[in-house]
C-alpha cells in the first residue's frame, strides 16, 4: 500500500481553498461594483424623471404666464393712457374753477348773493377736498398701473424658456424683479429686507435663476409661523458672487436636512408642495457652475446660500 503524502495533500487543499477564497472575494467585489453602478444609474434615472416632470410642468406654467402677461398688458396700457388723460382734464378743470372764482371775487360790483351761492355750492360739494384729493387718487392709480407693468415683466422673465441662450444679466435686478412677482404671496407672512451689494453681471439664464429665487423666498415665507422677516443679501467673495436668503422661521430638523434636495421630498401638507422646488433649484445652480448650500437651526430659522462664479469679462 503506497504511503500517503499528507503534507502535499494539505498544500493542495490549502491552495484550492485560497483559490476559492480569491474567487469569492473577486465575485463579491464585482457584485459590490455592479450594485454601486445600479444605485448610481437609479439615482440618475430618478433625477431625470424629476427633471422631465418639472420641465413639462414649467412648459405649461410658462405658456400660462406668457398668456396672462399678454392679457394683463393690454388693459393696463389703455387704463394707464386714460388716467394720464384724466390728469390733464383734472388740471384744466382746476384752472377753470379757479378762474371763475377769481372773476367773481375781482368784480367790485359783484352780486353778493351770487358770491354767497357759489361758496355754499363749493362747501356743499366739498370742492376744496375734491380738487386736492383727485390728483392724489390719479397719481396712486398711475402708480398701480406701473406696479402691474412690473408684475407683467416679472411674469415674462419667469416664463422665459430654459432653452434660451445664456446671457449677461444683473443678479440684483433679477432679485428685485422676482420679488415684485411674488410680493403678494409673501407680504402677509414676512417683511423682506434687502442688502444688495455692488456686484458684476454674471452669465447665465435669468429665467432659471429667477425660478430659484422664487422657490427659496416662498419656502422661507412658508417656514414662518405667523409674521417674520426674510433677509436677502448679495456680495462678491473672491471669484464668486454670493446671495443669501435667510429667514427667522421654524427651521429645518437636522434629521431631514440631508433629504431636502431629494426629488419629491416635502414636509408640506398634501396638495401644498410637490417636493420638486429645492431639487430643481439645486440642479439649476449646479448647471450654472455654482453651489446651493443650507444652514438651519430648528426654532431659529434657515439660511440658503447661492454661490455663482464671476464671469470673466473680456
Amino acid at each position: 500500500m503506497p504511503e500517503v503524502d499528507y503534507k502535499a495533500a494539505y498544500e493542495r487543499q490549502k491552495k484550492a481553498r485560497e483559490i476559492a477564497e480569491n474567487n469569492l472575494e473577486n465575485k463579491s467585489r464585482e457584485l459590490f461594483e455592479s450594485n454601486q453602478s445600479l444605485v448610481q444609474a437609479y439615482n440618475r434615472l430618478k433625477d431625470q424623471k424629476a427633471q422631465l416632470l418639472h420641465q413639462e410642468k414649467l412648459a405649461s406654467i410658462g405658456q400660462l404666464a406668457a398668456g396672462v402677461a399678454h392679457e394683463i398688458n393690454n388693459p393696463t396700457g389703455f387704463v394707464k393712457s386714460n388716467l394720464r388723460t384724466m390728469v390733464s382734464y383734472a388740471q384744466s378743470f382746476t384752472k377753470i374753477v379757479e378762474s371763475y372764482e377769481d372773476l367773481i371775487n375781482d368784480t367790485s360790483n359783484g352780486d353778493t348773493e351770487i358770491k354767497s351761492k357759489v361758496k355754499k355750492i363749493r362747501r356743499k360739494n366739498d370742492l376744496d377736498f375734491i380738487m386736492e384729493d383727485m390728483f392724489d387718487l390719479l397719481e396712486e392709480s398711475l402708480e398701480g398701473t406701473e406696479r402691474i407693468e412690473d408684475i407683467v415683466m416679472g411674469l415674462k422673465n419667469f416664463a422665459r424658456p430654459d432653452q434660451d441662450e445664456k446671457q449677461l444679466f444683473s443678479l440684483n435686478e433679477c432679485i428685485e424683479s422676482t420679488l415684485k412677482l411674488v410680493n403678494n404671496e409673501v407680504k402677509y407672512k414676512a417683511d423682506i429686507e434687502l442688502d444688495l451689494g455692488e456686484i458684476p453681471e454674471i452669465e447665465g439664464k435669468p429665467g432659471a435663476i429667477s425660478q430659484v429665487i422664487l422657490n427659496l423666498v416662498v419656502n422661507a415665507a412658508d417656514a414662518i409661523p405667523e409674521h417674520g422677516n426674510i433677509f436677502i443679501a448679495t456680495a462678491v467673495d473672491k471669484k464668486e458672487i454670493k446671495m443669501s436668503i435667510r429667514d427667522n422661521g421654524s427651521g429645518i430638523p437636522q434629521d431631514i436636512l440631508t433629504k431636502i434636495y431629494d426629488p419629491f421630498f416635502t414636509t408640506k401638507e398634501v396638495g401644498k408642495g410637490t417636493g420638486l422646488g429645492l431639487a430643481i433649484s439645486h440642479g439649476i445652480i449646479q448647471k450654472h457652475g455654482g453651489r446651493l448650500t443650507v444652514e438651519s437651526k430648528e426654532g431659529e430659522g434657515t439660511e440658503f446660500t447661492i454661490a455663482l462664479p464671476v464671469t470673466e469679462q473680456s
